[in-house]
């Protein structure tokens, strides 16, 4: 279980870099971000990190939820 959980986070990682060099951003437009006069390339990645493991553990919630029912 540790090894799936690892080689998950690093997917995360990995999916975050990308999206920030693409120039995406978790909000539609980049101007929404409170950070966006003083952010870096590391914030950025970390931002988005954190906001597609937020989605994953709804997603997750989600399907428990529903197998429940």
């Amino acid at each position: 279980m540790k090894t799936e959980q690892t080689v998950e986070k690093r997917a995360v990682e990995i999916a975050a870099m990308i999206m920030v060099r693409a120039g995406l951003c978790r909000y539609n437009i980049v101007d929404k971000c409170r950070k966006a006069s003083y952010v870096s390339e590391r914030d950025c990645a970390r931002c988005i990190k954190l906001w597609l493991l937020g989605k994953a553990r709804k997603e997750l919630a989600k399907e428990k939820e529903d197998k429940s029912t």
